[in-house]
């Protein structure tokens, strides 16, 4: 197939199509060197998609766009390129007389990772994380210390005791 499409929406012609790679460094700052760049991450790829739809289906397609704009699903992207996982940034339409029966569009669109729900079983994960008992140590009682005053009240009351 020769024609670019999103998703189930295939276009009549695609103008321009355009892919930007892009990464965040981090720079520090250190004495007598100034800066240096310690940390890369990628960032997502973006890709900007411009042309016309026209025909009898072009309005359903242009509805069929606008719910794709909504990013309730991920969709495939063919073209000069072919990306997965595409969510549509932004959908710009317009309507004019040198497109009759249709409109001309662009898009931005965004490659997402998505988070994969992982399942615990709640008894599995709590057993993982309990270690049994293997060593009480010594267990020692401690006293207060007995003041003089307490010492004497000790003392008078043993000596009642054995009269």
């Amino acid at each position: 197939m020769n024609a670019s499409k999103i998703g189930e929406v295939i276009f009549t012609a695609t103008t321009e199509e355009t892919v930007s790679y892009e990464n965040e460094i981090t720079e520090r700052p250190v004495e007598d060197l100034g800066y240096i760049s310690d940390h890369v991450r990628q960032k997502p790829i973006k890709f900007n998609v411009s042309g016309v739809l026209v025909g009898e289906e072009a309005f359903s397609r242009l509805m069929k766009l606008r719910e794709y704009s909504k990013g309730k699903e991920t969709l495939q992207y063919y073209g000069r390129n072919v990306f997965y996982n595409v969510l549509i940034e932004t959908l710009e339409t317009g309507h004019n007389k040198e497109t009759r029966n249709g409109f001309s569009f662009h898009m931005s669109c965004k490659i997402v990772q998505q988070a994969v729900k992982k399942e615990i079983i709640r008894n599995q994960a709590i057993n993982a994380q309990v270690k049994e008992v293997t060593k009480q140590g010594k267990i020692t009682v401690m006293q207060k210390p007995v003041t003089k005053k307490k010492k004497e009240s000790i003392m008078q009351k043993g000596a009642r005791q054995e009269e």
